[in-house]
Formats: C-alpha cells, sequence, structure tokens
C-alpha cells in the first residue's frame, strides 16, 4: 500500500490525496467511460453481423453459380458391350441415345531399327564427324552427331524430337556378338511415316542404315453408327455428339454396343445443395435478430437491423422468381417440386423432383442456366433462374451495396468511440492531475494552520508555567 508522504511525516490533514483525488475522478469518468464503452461493443456487433451476413450470402450465391453455365447439368450414364475394344467417356453435350461402334484397325507410329552394334559406346566413323537426316512428310532436319557412338546417336535424335516426333532407344537383343541396336519410334498416323539416311555426300556409316521397318504408320479405322472414320491417333471425339472414344483394339465379333443415359444425379444434388443454403441463411438471419438465442456469438447482435429483413426479402424473391428463359413448362422452382413451406422454408418434393429431371431435363437446364456458358453480368440480357439470382447477389453484395455501407458505417462508428475513449482518457487524467493539485494547496493550507496551533499551544503553555511557578 502507498503511503502519502505528508502523511508518513504526520504531517497536514493526514488525508490520502492521491486516493481521494482518485476516487472523484473515477465518479465522474466511469459513466461517460462505459457509455462509450456500450458505443464501441455495438458496433463491434454490427461488424461481426454484417460479416455473418455477408459469409450466408457467399454460400447462398456458390449455390446458385453451381446451376448458372449448361455444363453444370451434364452427367450421363455409358454402358459399353466392348470395353476390351474401346473405351467411352460422356460429356456436357452428350445426349440419351445408343450408337454402334466397331473398330477396324488402331492407329499405330512407324517403328525402324538400325544395324547392330558391340556396344552402346563403340566408336562409330572412325571418330570422325557425321550427321543425319530426318525426312517427315518432306520436311527434313539435320541431326549432327557430336558423340560418335551408337549412345550419342540416341542422344542426337531425341534432341530434336520436338521437330521431327521421332524418338530413339537402344536396344539390348542379347546377340552374341552385336546386342546393341538403334530402335526408331514415331508418332501415330499415316501422316507420320520418317525415313533416316546419311545426308549427301557423306560416307556412308557401318550400321547406321535404318531401312528395317518393324511397324508402318497407319491411321486408326472404325465404323460408328454405319459411318467409316479414320484418324491419325487413337481418339475419336467428334463423330457423336459430346462422347470421347479411345480405341483399345478391333472388335473381335462384330460392332459394340454403346448406350448413353442421362445422369439426373450431379444436378439433384446441386439442387438439393441451394435449397440447404437457402435455409441455413434464413436461420442464420433469424438467430442476428433474436436476442433470446442461445447462440452466444451471433445471438441477437442484429437485433432490429432492417439489413435483415432486407436480405430475407431478396433471397425469398430469388427461389419463387420466374425465369427468365423459361422452357417447356418448367418457368420456377415450384415446377419441379421446390417450393416455400408455412414457415417461410424451402420443400423438395422428392418424387416431383425425380420425375421432372428424368422428363424435362433439358427444360430445367433451359430455366436454370439459359443454355449459356460464362455469362457475363453486365447489361439486362435473360439469364436464366441462377444467372438473374448472381446478378441481384452481386448488387447486394458490392462494396456500394446495404451491407457493406453500413458496415463501413459501423466501422467509423467504432473509430469514432475508440478515439472519444482516448480522449476521455486524456481529460480525466488532466481531472486528476487538477484535484491533486487542489487538495495539495488544502493539505499546505492545513499543514500551516497546524504548525500555528502547534505555536500558540507553545506559547500558550510557556506563559502558564511561568505564573505558576511564581
Amino acid at each position: 500500500m502507498t503511503t502519502d508522504i505528508t502523511t508518513a511525516l504526520k504531517a497536514g490533514s493526514g488525508i490520502d490525496i492521491k486516493t481521494l483525488a482518485q476516487n472523484l475522478t473515477d465518479v465522474e469518468k466511469k459513466p461517460r467511460q462505459e457509455a462509450i464503452q456500450a458505443r464501441i461493443d455495438k458496433s463491434e456487433q454490427r461488424i461481426s453481423g454484417y460479416g455473418a451476413v455477408m459469409f450466408g450470402l457467399k454460400q447462398f450465391r456458390e449455390a446458385f453459380a453451381n446451376l448458372n453455365d449448361r455444363s453444370d447439368f451434364s452427367g450421363a450414364t455409358v454402358r459399353n458391350s466392348a470395353p476390351l475394344a474401346f473405351e467411352a467417356s460422356a460429356g456436357a453435350e452428350a445426349t440419351s441415345d445408343q450408337h454402334s461402334v466397331e473398330v477396324i484397325s488402331l492407329a499405330r507410329g512407324q517403328i525402324s531399327r538400325s544395324g547392330s552394334f558391340s556396344a552402346a559406346n563403340v566408336t562409330l566413323n572412325g571418330g570422325n564427324a557425321f550427321s543425319l537426316d530426318i525426312n517427315l512428310g518432306g520436311t527434313v532436319t539435320n541431326v549432327s552427331v557430336t558423340r560418335r557412338s551408337p549412345e550419342g546417336v540416341v542422344d542426337a535424335i531425341n534432341s530434336k524430337s520436338a521437330a521431327t516426333g521421332v524418338s530413339a532407344r537402344l536396344v539390348n537383343t542379347g546377340d552374341p556378338n552385336n546386342p546393341i541396336t538403334i530402335v526408331l519410334t514415331g508418332e501415330s498416323g499415316a501422316a507420320n511415316a520418317f525415313t533416316v539416311t546419311q545426308p549427301p555426300g557423306q560416307a556412308p556409316v557401318a550400321g547406321l542404315s535404318f531401312n528395317t521397318r518393324l511397324q508402318t504408320a497407319t491411321d486408326s479405322s472404325a465404323v460408328i453408327d454405319g459411318i467409316a472414320v479414320s484418324r491419325p491417333d487413337n481418339t475419336i471425339e467428334d463423330v457423336i455428339p459430346g462422347v470421347k472414344l479411345e480405341l483399345l483394339a478391333p472388335t473381335s465379333t462384330g460392332p459394340g454396343t454403346l448406350t448413353i443415359g442421362r445422369d439426373t444425379g450431379p444436378a439433384k444434388a446441386k439442387i438439393e445443395a441451394l435449397v440447404s443454403a437457402y435455409n441455413d441463411l434464413q436461420d442464420f438471419l433469424n438467430t442476428l435478430g433474436d436476442p433470446k438465442s442461445d447462440d452466444e456469438e451471433y445471438g441477437g447482435i442484429l437485433e432490429n437491423d432492417s439489413v435483415l429483413r432486407y436480405v430475407r426479402d431478396q433471397a425469398r424473391s430469388m427461389v419463387i422468381a420466374t425465369s427468365s428463359t423459361p422452357a417447356g413448362t418448367v418457368s420456377a422452382l415450384r415446377d419441379i417440386g421446390v417450393a416455400l413451406d408455412r414457415d417461410g422454408r424451402l420443400q423438395i418434393d422428392q418424387i416431383k423432383l425425380d420425375v421432372s429431371l428424368l422428363a424435362r431435363f433439358d427444360d430445367i437446364a433451359m430455366a436454370f442456366s439459359a443454355n449459356t456458358e460464362n455469362q457475363t453480368m453486365l447489361g439486362d440480357l435473360p439469364r436464366g433462374l441462377a444467372g438473374d439470382a448472381l446478378k441481384k447477389l452481386d448488387g447486394i453484395m458490392a462494396n456500394n451495396g446495404p451491407i457493406l455501407s453500413r458496415n463501413a458505417s459501423a466501422n467509423s462508428q467504432l473509430t469514432d468511440a475508440q478515439e472519444d475513449l482516448a480522449d476521455l482518457e486524456t481529460r480525466m487524467s488532466d481531472t486528476y492531475d487538477r484535484y491533486l493539485n487542489q487538495f495539495a494547496v488544502m493539505d499546505g493550507l492545513v499543514s500551516q494552520m497546524n504548525s500555528l496551533k502547534e505555536s500558540l499551544k507553545n506559547q500558550f503553555e510557556g506563559l502558564a508555567a511561568m505564573y505558576t511557578n511564581k
């Protein structure tokens, strides 16, 4: 405990003037400090609340964004009766149908080999410089061999493979005398046939003749729905819309059957996610506005804030809206079994949704996405249910929108309150100093009075002693 020096010396009034000054200062400071702190707490709660609203809207927006493109409604089942002959995958443009696929032959690349050598590092051409010409479709690429050995030839050819499409490798045949040979492989397709020769005027290099052809470059050949097609590789993706075929081997027992069906599962899951996002948003808005909520962090922190009603009404308008691109009998969510109940929550009629997806899938895709991809949010275009909702949500969530504008106002009020609190601390410090100075003067006066009292007392006692002695 701190003891005032005047008290310790038993001088002055004996009052702890520092404690008295502090107590009087606190009496003035406390109500003002509590009022300012209440403003700070309210601003911080509002900022937290607006952040929570933005989070809920982002989740709601993401659910709509997943239904905004025509490709979001892709999904097909593929059944293939000849999986050993070809593989098939279906994309967004695939439609339910059955196709006949017969693989006649596969595309192959040319494979040629050199003569044989005793070792991979044996010296070629007596160590003298030489080169090779690779002719691909009339274009000749000269390859200079700097290391005069079979492995040097391989390295030189591979250094030019990006231009020629020809790659080289060493193969050990196991021959007891000359086991090493150079094997060249070209890209698939008849147009990628190549020749490798030594330039005119160059003396032949023993063993570097690549006239032995192990495999001829050919195109693939197939009959799809009765139409003969060929390709330089084994991929065919432009005959059946939305379907990619990878040819594996010739079909052995006639054409295979490829059946494409509609997979409604992914689209249904996205619609269910939209329903969940909407209901979660409404629940969260209710929590933010309910002071009796059990949620300790967010319960009631935006009580009576009009932004809650605004966001709630705007979100509701999006899920009951009529599509700007209706198709067939589908113009709104209610047409596919998604509607609001009496409590304002979205509910799904699962049977109606399943039937709608099976019978009116393309109409649903059109109503949501306007059959567009990556559509712009600029201008007044018919964008479908999802696109229209995204444009409206972007406006609500914009920097100059109602939520972030209120958030900016709350931040400004928070800054003002924090500055007011700092000013109060400064003023109260000055008040404390003023009280302390005043009490110090008072204490000095009391000390003087006490000294005078002692002096007079001593004088009177001295006079009394004089008269008593007589």
